[in-house]
C-alpha cells in the first residue's frame, strides 16, 4: 500500500513562503504534498509589484538584490529565468548626499575590509581629522568586523554607541555616510543593534561581489516570484488566495487546526479613499462569517511577519503564555514608505544607484528611468523616480506634503534641478500600515526575543527574515534562507 503524502500547510506567498515550498518539492516531492495559503492576490509578500488601474508599475517598495543573495538567484534560476539578464548592477557605487557640504559623494567599494578602508581614506566627505579616527576605530576593531570575534554580546547596544565608545569621532556618526547603513535597515529615528549591523557588515565586506547590488529591471513579483509559484506549481503545490490566517488550534503540543477567513478588500486603490490614508489603517479587516477552521494538514510552515504572527489567537492566554511566543509578542515593526514619480524632464547627471541622505521619511532616491526596462526607450518618461524609506513621525502627513518635501529635497541634488512639479505626469505615495506589510525594526535588545524554526508546537515551523538565521539581519536573501531550513526541519520530521 502506498505511502500517505505528508501534507505541509505553507502560509505566506513571500520570499519565505515560496522558499519553503520549492525546497519541500525539491528534496521530497514523493513524501510530501505543498499547499501554499495567502493573505491578497499579489505574489511576493513585502517585495512584491503590481499594475495600477492604468497600467503602470508599482513597487511595494526599491528592493535590490545584493551579491550575497546566492540563494535567491539560485532559486529563481531553477524557475527557469536568467536572473543576471533581468538585473541591472549598480557596479561597486553608492552614493550619499551630505548636508555639511551639499555635495553627492560617491562611495565606490572594495574587494575587502582594509580595502574598504582605504577607500575611505580617500572619501572627500570626511575631513584628515575624521578619517584618522576611522582608521584608528577600524584596525582597533578588526576582529568584530572579519568575524575572528564573537558579537552575540552587541546585541544590546546600539550601532552607534558603539562606534563612539569605541572612539569613533562624534562628527562622523552626524554624517549621511555613517547613517546610511543603519537606515538601509529602515533604523531611523531609532537606533539599530550593533549586532544586527556588524553582521550585515561581516556579509557585506567579505568581497566587492558581495556587497555589489543591483536592481530588477521590471516588477519583483513580474519578473521572479510568479515565475517561481509556477514552478512549485508545476512540482504539484497548490495555491489559495485571499486567506487571511486568524489563529492557531493546538493541543498537546502539536497543531490540529488553523482558522483562515476571507479578507474585506484584495484592492490597493479603494473608492472614496482619504487623500494620505494608508488602504489598511491597521489589522486587514475579514467579512463577516468567513471564518473557518482547517485541519487538512500534518506540518504547517507559517512565514507571516512577526506583526502579523501577533495578531493571532487573541485572547488566548495559554498560548501567549508559551515563552517562545511571548517573546515574539515583544518585536516591533516599522512602516515602510515609497513614492513613485514620473516626470517629463530627463535628470541630467547620471548615478548608476541610490541617492542616500534626504531629508525626512524618504531617505533614498534612484532615477529608474536606465534600470526599467519599459522606460528606457519610452519618451513620455524624461524620468522615474523611485523613494523609499520609514514613515515614522510623518503618518499624519498628507501625500500632498510629502510630495512638497521631496521636491525641496531633490532640488537639492546635482542632476536632478529639473525635477519641479510642473513637469510631473505622474506621482504616488506608497503607504504600509497593515502588519502584514511592515518590516522588522531591528532595535537593541531584540535579538534575544526571535524565534528559531521549530517551535515548542511539533508541527509548526516558522520562517521569515525576523527568523533566527544564518545571517540574522532582515533582507530578502535572509527570508529565502530561513524558508529553506524551516522546509529542511518538516523534512526531517517526516523521514
Amino acid at each position: 500500500m502506498p505511502r500517505r503524502r505528508t501534507r505541509v500547510l505553507v502560509v505566506g506567498a513571500g520570499p519565505a513562503g515560496l522558499a519553503a515550498a520549492a525546497r519541500i518539492l525539491e528534496r521530497g516531492r514523493d513524501r510530501a504534498h505543498v499547499r501554499i495559503a495567502t493573505l491578497g492576490h499579489h505574489i511576493g509578500g513585502k517585495a512584491s509589484s503590481w499594475r495600477d488601474a492604468d497600467g503602470r508599475l508599482i513597487d511595494h517598495g526599491q528592493h535590490v538584490i545584493v551579491g550575497f543573495y546566492r540563494e535567491m538567484r539560485a532559486l529563481v534560476r531553477r524557475a527557469g529565468v536568467d536572473v543576471e539578464a533581468h538585473l541591472v548592477t549598480n557596479e561597486g557605487h553608492s552614493y550619499v548626499f551630505e548636508e555639511r557640504d551639499g555635495l553627492v559623494h560617491d562611495i565606490s567599494l572594495a574587494r575587502n575590509p582594509l580595502g574598504v578602508l582605504y577607500k575611505t581614506m580617500g572619501f572627500p566627505g570626511l575631513s584628515s581629522r575624521e578619517k584618522r579616527s576611522i582608521f584608528r576605530f577600524t584596525m582597533a576593531n578588526l576582529g568584530l568586523f572579519l568575524g575572528a570575534q564573537s558579537i552575540d554580546e552587541l546585541d544590546d547596544v546600539c550601532f552607534t554607541a558603539f562606534c563612539l565608545e569605541g572612539g569613533l569621532a562624534p562628527s562622523i556618526v552626524r554624517t549621511n555616510a555613517f547613517k546610511m547603513s543603519r537606515f538601509a535597515q529602515l533604523n531611523w529615528p531609532g537606533e539599530i543593534s550593533a549586532y544586527s549591523m556588524l553582521k550585515a557588515m561581516r556579509e557585506m565586506s567579505r568581497d566587492y561581489r558581495m556587497s555589489e547590488y543591483s536592481f530588477c529591471d521590471g516588477g519583483m513579483t513580474e519578473r521572479f516570484w510568479e515565475p517561481i509559484l509556477a514552478y512549485v506549481a508545476s512540482m504539484g503545490a497548490e495555491l489559495e488566495l485571499m486567506r487571511k490566517l486568524t489563529g492557531l488550534r493546538a493541543r498537546r503540543g502539536r497543531l490540529t487546526g488553523v482558522t483562515f477567513a476571507e479578507p474585506d478588500s484584495g484592492g490597493h486603490d479603494l473608492q472614496d479613499r482619504h487623500p494620505g490614508l494608508s488602504v489598511f489603517a491597521g489589522p486587514v479587516p475579514v467579512k463577516a462569517g468567513t471564518e473557518v477552521v482547517d485541519t487538512a494538514f500534518d506540518q504547517v510552515i507559517c512565514t507571516l511577519p512577526a506583526t502579523s504572527f501577533q495578531e493571532l489567537n487573541p485572547g488566548d492566554r495559554v498560548f501567549w503564555s508559551i515563552p517562545a511566543f511571548r517573546r515574539i509578542r515583544q518585536l516591533r515593526g516599522v512602516k515602510p514608505l515609497a513614492m513613485q514619480i514620473w516626470h517629463r524632464e530627463r535628470v541630467t547627471r547620471r548615478y548608476e544607484s541610490v541617492i542616500a541622505g534626504l531629508q525626512g521619511p524618504l531617505a533614498f532616491v534612484i532615477d529608474s528611468k536606465h534600470v526599467i526596462r519599459e522606460y528606457r526607450e519610452n519618451p513620455r518618461y524624461g524620468a522615474v523616480l523611485y523613494l523609499v524609506g520609514q514613515e515614522t513621525g510623518y503618518e499624519g502627513w498628507t501625500d500632498g506634503e510629502l510630495l512638497e518635501l521631496t521636491l525641496k529635497n531633490l532640488s537639492r541634488l546635482p542632476g536632478y534641478e529639473r525635477m519641479r512639479s510642473n513637469g510631473i505626469l505622474h506621482w504616488k505615495v506608497i503607504r504600509h500600515h497593515a502588519p502584514h506589510e511592515l518590516y522588522w525594526y531591528t532595535e537593541p535588545g531584540a535579538q534575544r526575543l526571535r524565534p528559531f524554526h521549530r517551535t515548542p508546537v511539533a508541527n509548526l515551523k516558522l520562517a521569515g527574515d525576523w527568523v533566527r538565521s544564518e545571517l540574522d539581519f532582515p533582507c530578502m536573501e535572509a527570508a529565502i534562507r530561513s524558508g529553506q531550513e524551516a522546509a529542511d526541519a518538516v523534512l526531517e520530521d517526516v523521514e
